[in-house]
């Protein structure tokens, strides 16, 4: 819920992002997507603190030329494109830079 009120309707993004990880811990995305937006609004320190909160639950990170070896499953697509348990390296890299 909180993509389709990011642009549409900008004050409801925030709250839905905090309780899609009050609801999912786990998901490194909604701390990914949080950091960004609280970066985004100038409220840095906060921002790096929940980017280094969601680099600290992605499972593993992997290339193009070196895929991760998984059986695609409705599990495994909730665990990387909804949730973010997997993720590029080379996204993995630019949030780092973004926590630091």
């Amino acid at each position: 819920m909180a993509n389709l009120h990011q642009f549409e309707r900008p004050n409801q993004y925030e709250p839905y992002l905090l309780k899609a990880i009050a609801e999912y811990p786990e998901f490194p995305r909604y701390h990914l997507d949080l950091g960004r937006y609280y970066i985004s609004n100038e409220n840095i320190e906060k921002g790096k603190l929940y980017i280094r909160e969601g680099l600290l639950r992605v499972k593993a990170c992997f290339t193009e030329a070196q895929p991760l070896d998984f059986e695609m499953s409705l599990y495994t697509f909730i665990d990387e494109e909804i949730g973010g348990l997997y993720m590029f390296d080379e996204f993995y890299k630019e949030y780092k830079e973004m926590s630091l």
